[in-house]
């Protein structure tokens, strides 16, 4: 199959962006606030004495002492508080089913019958499965989780879920058996969202974490282009709790946490990575799956039509394709080159 110019699939996992707040001896929400300081950070920078291959600068030993004044915005836990919460909503829908846009007709409809026979053959569960891992696991609240507990809470309109202590849930571990009953039934109700056009499914999804006083909190930073005057240099994420505002994380950073589920990329791949086209690794800063290989996402769709034979064969599911589904529910735009018209050739 070839990819056509215009190809292009919406996101079946929506989630809110996720705020963090508190609760007063009223049992009402307080914003978890965000702190700015000024600090004298110390220049230690490689840079700051060396150019390149290690060619040592005409500097001043005093020079190196002086201190490089910052403007930055933290976050730390209250005194007197011993617990705070995130939450977020998540809303699923089955957009994998088929493309949102796509010009070519036939690619359209090989793109339907790979992922209905993908459906017929229970692929979705494997994704469902690994989604609701990380959701449980409170993979989504990052450095957060290295605190001392993690009450994780996932209620649908007539289901709930929890876990005790999502710290002691490994990927690759076994679970205790309260939090293996609830991964095993919130995978079948994503499952289901993943795969039914007809329905609706959204969750509200709550961790609580046991603090200490002064604790820091990590909240997403925001990304700035340009440094303004007066403002602080290192800026974090906010929404508005009560009229204040409180630390948040950003929708795409909770989403990029629920999508750390290909550990298909390598036969003894470790950890898994995050759903990406050519299997970016942040930690090592290298694409897992390089074109080269023949094992991205463009390679690999490109054969959709002997994926369909084989599995209409054997009735199994390779982990390539598992990738390629894994790929097109988080969505995004897949076009091909375009055709070059009589005229250009």
């Amino acid at each position: 199959m070839e990819l056509c110019s215009q190809l292009n699939y919406v996101r079946s996992l929506s989630p809110g962006k996720a705020y963090f707040y508190y609760l007063d001896e009223d049992n009402k929400m307080r914003p978890l606030q965000i702190d700015r300081t000024h600090l004298r950070a110390p220049k230690s920078g490689y840079s700051e004495a060396f150019s390149g291959n290690f060619k040592s600068k005409n500097i001043a030993p005093q020079d190196l002492s002086y201190s490089n004044p910052q403007f930055i915005e933290e976050c730390y836990v209250p005194p007197g508080v011993d617990a705070i919460y995130c939450a977020f909503s998540l809303r699923v829908r089955a957009n994998s089913l088929s493309p949102e846009v796509c010009v070519d007709n036939e690619v359209r409809d090989i793109l339907c019958n790979f992922a209905a026979l993908y459906k017929e053959l229970g692929g979705y569960r494997e994704l469902a499965m690994r989604y609701a891992k990380n959701i449980l696991m409170a993979t989504w609240v990052w450095r957060n989780r290295e605190c001392r507990n993690i009450r994780v809470e996932v209620k649908t309109e007539d289901k709930e879920w929890v876990i005790t202590d999502a710290r002691f849930l490994d990927w690759y571990g076994s679970w205790d058996k309260d939090s293996q009953l609830a991964l095993d039934e919130f995978t079948d109700y994503l499952s289901q969202a993943l795969s039914d056009r007809i329905s609706y499914f959204n969750m509200d999804i709550k961790a609580k974490l046991t603090v200490g006083w002064g604790d820091e909190v990590y909240p997403s930073q925001e990304f700035l282009d340009v440094k303004e005057a007066g403002k602080p240099t290192k800026q974090l994420a906010k929404v508005t709790v009560n009229g204040s505002e409180s630390a948040a994380l950003h929708s795409q950073k909770v989403g990029a946490a629920i999508q750390r589920i290909d550990d298909w990329w390598d036969e003894n791949a470790d950890k898994p990575l995050r759903v990406n086209e050519y299997g970016a690794d942040k930690e090592y800063v290298i694409a897992r799956r390089h074109s080269s290989q023949h094992r991205d996402f463009y390679s690999l769709i490109s054969k959709t039509e002997s994926y369909i034979e084989s599995m209409l064969e054997t009735n199994l599911i390779p982990d390539d394709i598992h990738f390629i589904m894994a790929v097109l529910t988080k969505g995004g735009v897949f076009s091909g080159a375009s055709k070059k018209s009589k005229k250009d050739e």
